[in-house]
């Protein structure tokens, strides 16, 4: 491996699509229509597979070598890799063939790719999304023009239909224990909630309108209590259903029409995003008690409660110049000058100070002028925001004092200034308060909220501390996408075809590093 003073570099893989399994143990990879699949402490090869999608002679040709030419197998790529909630399967699909493959990590299928099953392939319709149900059993198959969701359960061989689903993406979720499934679907011209028992093969227990004009997506709350339904981008209404004694909506949150009238002009629902935790006292909901919303005019807003009334809702969003704020610079040249194997500390920036910022072009019909992400780390104690009009920055505020606090504090905590503009940033699924991001450069980025490397002489940093690492290779790689092992002990740093993964030693503990 590739050392870098704190990290370990794996060698570099040909992949484009990665995931790793849910306890961590593997990793799978794809290149081209070749699942391999690798221990993710030492990168061994564990199974490898070859997806061969149905085929059909050319019509009018019985030649065999004919056949062979024509096999579009060679080309075929994989789009979506996803492991069963054991570990035990595989499931990858491929956009191109239509079509889906389960493979079985200790068992050898009897099709043609040594799969488990092959679902799609055939039909004028096609499969355009697969993943997998919350029990690992059943795979969820859409397919296209909204016709049908098929449920393919491996268990009992058996399958059932869910007709003329939303959408395939954000339009279907669980309840916290995984037993019911809430799709949103259209029926003669009208938007419904339809909600299926998953341990009676998916009838059907309950099916309600919507006040919606083209629902773009639902969520279930962790505590089973509420769902959320979100409408199009042309109107401003997020409907929260409770879901316990009636299926009326609540007021469509009504501090939204105050925040209409007091800026007089469109606004646009654009993100929303829930608290991830469970068992916080802020009001009888618990688990997921608030939803953060981003619109797209550059205003956020946060409701909780049985009422859903507004918690926090503001325009200043980034730097406030309270003259205790912490701006971190990418150091200029740095991947240059230690050619690209080296770690450096960002600049602490004195305030005042201008942060990079592009002009929004008002002429167009959706000018980039909102918030491009919102999300909450582990514990919800921390916030992420990143603006389209400054798409060079990261600003981290803080929302709950502490994981079991009463009520949020959101106050601006740092400001992460990078060369290039932000590809991907994402938070550790651990308990640990770091952050890692990309800018499609020869670089992966960490911010960690507990760190305290310090320049000599220089106060202890409040916001933190935010560093670049350089990933070694040979050939041109330019980071555009990390992911998170579930347990947080490792990364995986990928570009457009390639990927590598990044671990952290423990040798340097008394180090400036950690």
């Amino acid at each position: 491996m590739a050392s870098s003073s704190g990290y370990d570099f794996s060698q570099i893989y040909h992949s484009s699509t990665l995931a790793f399994s849910p306890g961590t143990t593997f990793v799978a990879s794809s290149h081209h229509n070749r699942l391999i699949v690798r221990s993710s402490a030492t990168l061994a090869i564990v199974r490898t597979w070859l997806c061969r999608p149905p085929f059909s002679p050319p019509a009018g040709s019985s030649s065999s070598s004919t056949s062979r030419k024509s096999d579009p197998k060679e080309d075929l790529e994989i789009d979506t890799l996803l492991w069963s909630a054991d570990s035990l399967c595989l499931l990858a699909f491929s956009s191109e063939a239509r079509t889906a493959w389960v493979f079985g990590l200790a068992e050898d299928g009897s099709g043609d790719s040594g799969e488990i099953a092959r679902i799609g392939g055939e039909g004028a319709e096609g499969l355009v999304r697969v993943e997998w149900s919350r029990t690992g059993r059943e795979v969820l198959a859409w397919s296209d023009f909204g016709l049908r969701l098929s449920i393919f359960s491996l268990s009992t061989g058996s399958a059932g239909v869910i007709q003329y689903p939303k959408s395939p993406t954000g339009c279907h979720t669980y309840s916290p224990t995984g037993r019911y499934l809430a799709v949103a679907e259209r029926h003669s011209g009208k938007d419904h909630i339809g909600v299926y028992d998953t341990t009676a093969q998916y009838q059907l227990v309950r099916s309600f309108p919507l006040q919606t004009n083209d629902v773009q997506g639902i969520s279930w709350s962790p505590c089973g209590k509420w769902l959320a339904v979100v409408d199009s981008h042309l109107s401003v209404f997020l409907h929260v259903h409770p879901l316990t004694y009636r299926a009326t909506p609540l007021a469509l949150l009504p501090y939204l029409a105050g925040i209409l009238a007091d800026l007089d002009l469109e606004l646009h629902l654009h993100l929303v995003n829930r608290g991830p935790r469970s068992g916080d006292p802020y009001d009888s909901m618990g688990a997921g008690r608030t939803l953060h919303r981003g619109w797209r005019m550059g205003r956020q807003g946060a409701g909780a409660g049985e009422r859903w009334m507004a918690v926090y809702c503001g325009d200043e969003l980034g730097y406030e110049d309270s003259g205790e704020e912490c701006l971190w610079r990418e150091p200029t040249d740095w991947l240059r000058d230690t050619r690209g194997r080296g770690i450096v500390q960002f600049d602490r920036l004195p305030v005042p100070c201008v942060l990079p910022t592009t002009r929004a072009d008002f002429t167009k019909a959706t000018p980039r002028a909102g918030i491009l992400q919102v999300a909450f780390d582990n514990d919800a104690t921390l916030l992420l925001i990143r603006l389209e009009t400054s798409p060079h920055v990261i600003h981290i505020h803080t929302f709950l004092p502490t994981p079991n606090a009463a009520s949020p504090v959101m106050t601006h905590l740092t400001s992460l200034i990078f060369t290039y503009p932000v590809k991907t940033a994402k938070w550790s699924p651990s308990g640990a308060r770091r952050l890692a991001a990309t800018t499609r450069s020869g670089a992966v980025y960490f911010w960690d909220a507990e760190g305290a490397w310090v320049d000599d002489g220089a106060e202890e940093a409040r916001g933190g501390m935010m560093e670049g690492v350089g990933v070694p290779s040979r050939v041109e790689f330019a980071a555009h996408d990390v992911q998170w092992a579930p347990d947080g002990t490792s990364l995986a740093v990928r570009d457009k075809s390639q990927f590598c993964i990044l671990y952290e030693t423990e040798d340097d503990q008394d180090g400036p590093s950690r």
